[in-house]
């Protein structure tokens, strides 16, 4: 295929560590084996890894997720950044290049209801907020400026300095309905991100390579919701454009190390795209849900 490296995929419990070119995959448990990760982000030193994973305790009617560190292969968790109340949800853990996290923190219940954006330090303490009625945090490459998801009449994709300062909107376009997962290039040139809507470009060819095997772990291939696609921004604005049309269930991207490919993982399908050209490629014909990570 011409790609390799490592991808971080949501599996179970735990994390699916998948070896391009060979496909290889190898499980990385992390305990307790119960409750679902929807998110996987490698620290910038490699020696980290941050799960989002929902968990129901017995007794809890609601459930909600957690941040979890763990090594760089899994083993008993490092750190847990908990959740203060059933109904809430920690997610999209992003790394500063200090070791510290950003992440969101929504409540799906009460009159809490509502998303925020908080950073920790590298023990996970010294909680604080940075943005309100935001989500789906990332981080550029030089830990210079934060990206997020701000949802209103649509969402749209923002961008401001980490360490504060005036909210720039990249995308507010009403065709996109919905945005998730806005990631940096590794030149922190581009965003890319996922989106519901927008007018469709003429179709890519088909992909030229598929395989069937099952990534271990729950894995689920069922559209539950509208069709999303993948798309990509300037970071300094402009440039609009939709990369793919595979109108995926919830897809969420990662960049190669070497920014020449996407790897989308989707309820559907895992697969990799080139930014120069149609070429795509199957690396599993059994998708999952969340957000993943390609290293070197």
């Amino acid at each position: 295929m011409g790609v390799g490296g490592t991808l971080l995929l949501p599996s179970g419990s735990g994390v699916a560590k998948v070896t391009l070119p060979e496909r290889t995959v190898e499980p990385l448990q992390v305990p307790p084996l119960s409750g679902v990760v929807n998110q996987v982000a490698r620290s910038p030193d490699g020696s980290r890894l941050a799960l989002a994973r929902f968990s129901r305790p017995e007794g809890d009617p609601i459930g909600g997720s957690d941040i979890v560190i763990s090594g760089p292969d899994g083993g008993a968790p490092l750190l847990t950044i908990a959740r203060e109340r059933p109904g809430e949800l920690l997610g999209g853990p992003a790394w500063l290049p200090d070791g510290g996290l950003i992440f969101d923190r929504q409540s799906i219940v009460g009159l809490s209801a509502g998303s925020r954006l908080e950073r920790a330090d590298p023990d996970g303490s010294g909680r604080r907020p940075l943005a309100d009625r935001a989500s789906s945090p990332a981080v550029s490459p030089d830990g210079s400026l934060l990206a997020f998801v701000r949802s209103e009449a649509s969402d749209k994709l923002l961008l401001r300095p980490l360490e504060g300062g005036r909210e720039a909107v990249l995308v507010d376009d009403p065709n996109l309905v919905a945005i998730a997962f806005p990631r940096f290039s590794p030149d922190g040139r581009w965003i890319a991100f996922a989106a519901v809507g927008g007018v469709s470009p003429v179709p890519t060819p088909a992909s030229p390579f598929s395989v069937s095997e099952l990534l271990p772990g729950p894995r689920a291939a069922f559209a539950h919701g509208a069709p999303w696609d993948i798309w990509l921004v300037r970071a300094a604005g402009g440039g609009l454009r939709r990369l793919t049309t595979f109108f995926d269930d919830d897809p969420a991207a990662a960049w190669s190390p070497d920014g020449r490919w996407l790897a989308i993982l989707s309820g559907e399908v895992l697969h990799v795209v080139s930014l120069e050209g149609a070429a795509n490629y199957c690396i599993f014909g059994s998708g999952g849900y969340g957000g993943l990570d390609w290293t070197a």
